[in-house]
């Protein structure tokens, strides 16, 4: 290198270091201006703001100051809890803490707070120091110097992060009771407490045949009901006023002039201080019910009344029938005892032969009138020891010698008609002494608790029956052993008499081991 160019780089070098000392000076006079300018503003801050102190220092809201380029110069202890931050200790900037999605929105209301002079219900996300991200409302200002230029900004800032958790919780609540009210089947009907309607949904629409906007702001009482029924509007609205809830009928015209009948649930609505504001009803169209409820009367009362003729008639065909067998049995004793001696022994056996056909004939009468009345009448219901009701019948019937009854534990007190019941277990012992073949037969007389039920057994060492007759034997006039004291209706009466107690009876058998009678009566 020449000593010319030496020389030219020397120069250029001191050129260069006395502007980097120009700029330092310009710099150092520059920091020490803006230093200045901004003790100044936060002087300026502090006495504008020294007469709110008392009152923003201490609300439950956060109160912050900062200057236009949002550092954060004042802020109470209810901001610096919010935010974790505390510009006592260190700087900070306020819109540095918005998220980053949040840029374009923050800008935007800056922007309006400064040319505006105010910023009412703003709210943003940001991420504070400590407690994570919060949703923020902010109120803001502001604050003019003596010659009105803006010189920083004070605002609220509230936390609303639960209160925007729990009122999105409850629109989509809303809207989810909304979808299920709009589509239920059960018509909805809102009123004030003048009854005019408030609200319906789609189901009480289509009910009544308004629509909506027909009947909005319209007295349900002066549009549906007949018959009496604004009285018992008026009557439910009273209730509703002092809280009461209840279901009640009514009979309505809807739009289309058609009768029908309404099942309505009422309850009182209230505000949110408690107090009664109307009330909601929920609507069920009960026509066909009601229509298939009088059928179910009328039915019951032509039944009643059919039944009435039956027994009726049934005692006055008892009654004819047996009048000519009596007379038929009287007619034979005569001609017996006009021709005593005189009758071979052929003759007298057909005379026993018509006499034991007419017994039967009339015994067969009775048992047919007494199964036709079984239901028939409604005798009521009361306590019955069967423990003590089977004991009297025992010493009541005639068991032979060779035949001993064994009770195997202390039978129940159950509700039932007591001379039906009796007839049941009469029966069953009857038909199982009567067809006991053995020398030494032995009745088991046991019972056993089943739930709801008591369930009842009697077991023989009897004849035993076929596993083919065992569904048959409940028939009536079904008998197996054709015998003048067998009509075949008396298992039919047991099991007419179990019916009628709500319970069932079968059997198991073997054929000359024995049969055991299974039935359950209601507790």
């Amino acid at each position: 290198m020449s000593k010319e160019e030496v020389d030219l780089l020397k120069r250029a070098l001191a050129r260069e270091k006395a502007s980097r000392k120009a700029a330092e000076a310009i710099l150092e006079s520059k920091s020490a201006e803006l230093y200045e300018t901004t003790q100044q503003l936060k002087k300026l801050v502090k006495e504008k703001t020294s007469e709110l102190k008392g009152v923003f220092e201490n609300i439950v809201d956060a109160y912050v100051v900062m200057d236009l380029w949002g550092n954060v110069l004042k802020m109470n202890d209810a901001a610096i809890q919010l935010l974790g931050y505390d510009n006592r200790k260190s700087d900070f900037n306020l819109l540095q803490l918005a998220d980053v999605s949040e840029a374009e929105n923050v800008m935007n209301g800056f922007e309006n707070l400064v040319s505006e002079g105010s910023l009412t219900n703003f709210q943003v996300k940001i991420n504070t120091k400590h407690n994570g991200q919060k949703l923020v409302h902010i109120n803001a200002s502001i604050i003019l110097d003596d010659n009105n230029k803006p010189i920083a900004a004070q605002g609220i800032v509230r936390d609303i992060t639960l209160e925007d958790k729990y009122r999105r919780a409850a629109e989509a609540e809303k809207q989810k009771y909304s979808s299920i009210i709009a589509n239920m089947n059960l018509g909805l009907v809102e009123v004030n407490t003048d009854d005019e309607i408030q609200m319906i949904n789609q189901s009480f629409s289509e009910m009544s045949g308004y629509t909506e906007s027909e009947i909005i702001g319209k007295k349900g009482g002066d549009i549906f009901p007949i018959d009496g029924g604004s009285n018992i509007i008026k009557i439910e609205n009273s209730k509703r006023k002092t809280g009461e809830s209840n279901s009640y009928e009514l009979k309505v015209k809807t739009k289309q002039g058609n009768i029908r009948h309404w099942l309505i649930s009422g309850a009182p609505n209230y505000d949110l201080s408690g107090n009664v504001i109307g009330s909601i009803g929920i609507h069920l169209d009960i026509t066909d019910l009601k229509r298939l409820q009088l059928q179910k009367e009328n039915l019951l009362s032509e039944l009643e009344k059919s039944n009435d003729e039956l027994q009726e008639y049934a005692h006055i065909v008892s009654h004819d029938l047996k009048s000519p067998l009596r007379s038929i049995d009287a007619l034979i004793c005569w001609i017996k005892e006009d021709n005593k001696g005189k009758l071979d022994e052929v003759s007298l056996q057909n005379f026993d032969h018509i006499a034991t056909t007419l017994e039967k004939m009339e015994q067969l009468i009775s048992d047919v009138l007494e199964y036709s009345s079984i239901g028939s009448d409604d005798a009521k219901k009361v306590e019955v020891d069967t423990d003590i009701l089977i004991n009297e019948l025992i010493g009541m019937l005639y068991v032979p010698d060779h035949i001993r009854i064994n009770i195997k534990n202390k039978l129940p007190v159950l509700r039932g008609d007591k001379t039906k019941l009796h007839q049941l277990f009469q029966n069953l012992i009857s038909n199982a002494i009567k067809f006991i073949d053995k020398p030494a037969g032995e009745i088991i007389i046991n019972v056993k608790s089943r739930g709801d039920y008591y369930e009842f057994s009697i077991s023989d060492n009897g004849i035993g029956i076929e596993k083919q007759f065992h569904d048959k034997i409940f028939k009536i006039f079904h008998s197996l052993n054709k015998t003048k004291e067998s009509t075949g209706i008396g298992l039919s009466i047991v099991k007419k008499i179990v019916d009628l107690h709500q319970g069932k009876i079968w059997l198991e058998s073997q054929p000359q081991v024995g049969t055991t009678f299974f039935f359950t009566l209601k507790k």
